[in-house]
């Protein structure tokens, strides 16, 4: 006679059990925020490099850097281009006739110019609005993923980014270098190199040279290229208390070197398929 054991779930089990689904669940929510907020930033970071200078007047001397004659001038042809009457132009500007006549043969030359100027920054308006809600988007992904996985290191560095740079967000150091130290607990190499800036510098905490040189060792050693390459400085130059020693330095230098030699060769492979 066959029996079969029939195995009862403690409530202790079941209460576990759903826990531990809520927890994948949360940890799953988080990590589409993650990648989303990613995609934000890279896109306007993206968008903003690709579009070249916003605006090609951008380079233009500013109205303060001209001679005040023709300051009044160009003062003088906008208000007409607004619909004021010249005689009431040139007497808001309190222009004389020699003036207004000077004035008169300019905007035979500059309305065109100054109407691309006005239509330049208006589009320049408009692109940096996009990027900032895109950018405050982002953050919001990234707060919102770090309330749901506050042990994810990625999350919690860039939430510290947003913070530290002022990304999408008023910018606040010291929030910054708490979420540093929280991802840096975690092993984080990214974070653990901005949190040794922060302590090198003092931003968001009081300043340690010797905790700076830690944390910049422990994210050189994970292979972070930053810390890499400071470290290397520090070594060639006995900076934050480490001794000067031309050897190491070298050494740092060359794991840099490698490292970028290795991101162009699958940069090119990935480039060309075979």
């Amino acid at each position: 006679m066959n029996s079969e054991i029939v195995r009862h779930i403690s409530p202790q089990e079941r209460v576990l059990a759903e826990k531990r689904k809520e927890l994948a669940i949360r940890q799953e929510e988080a990590e589409q925020l993650l990648r989303k907020g990613l995609e934000l930033q890279n896109a306007a970071s993206a968008d903003s490099q690709g579009q070249g200078p916003i605006n090609p007047y951008a380079n233009l001397p500013s109205p303060e850097a001209l001679r005040p004659e023709l300051q009044t001038a160009i003062e003088y042809i906008k208000q007409i281009l607004a619909g004021v009457q010249s005689d009431v132009a040139a007497k808001n500007l309190g222009m004389t006739p020699e003036d207004q006549e000077s004035a008169h043969v300019a905007h035979y030359f500059m309305p065109e110019t100054l109407a691309q100027v006005e239509q330049e920054n208006k589009r320049s308006e408009s692109l940096l609005k996009k990027y900032k809600e895109m950018d405050q988007e982002a953050f919001r992904c990234f707060e919102k993923g770090h309330e749901l996985d506050p042990m994810n290191a990625e999350l919690s560095y860039w939430l510290a980014q947003n913070y530290y740079f002022g990304d999408g967000v008023q910018q606040n150091e010291e929030k910054a270098a708490a979420l540093y130290q929280h991802a840096a607990g975690q092993r984080h190499p990214e974070a653990q190199y901005m949190l040794s800036v922060c302590c090198r510098y003092g931003k968001g905490v009081a300043q340690d040279h010797a905790q700076a040189a830690k944390l910049l060792r422990k994210a050189a050693e994970q292979g972070s290229t930053s810390a890499q390459y400071d470290l290397a400085l520090a070594y060639k130059y006995g900076q934050l208390g480490v001794q000067q020693d031309a050897v190491q330095a070298m050494i740092w230098f060359k794991r840099v070197s490698d490292k970028e030699h290795a991101d162009s060769d699958e940069i090119i492979i990935n480039e060309n398929p075979s």
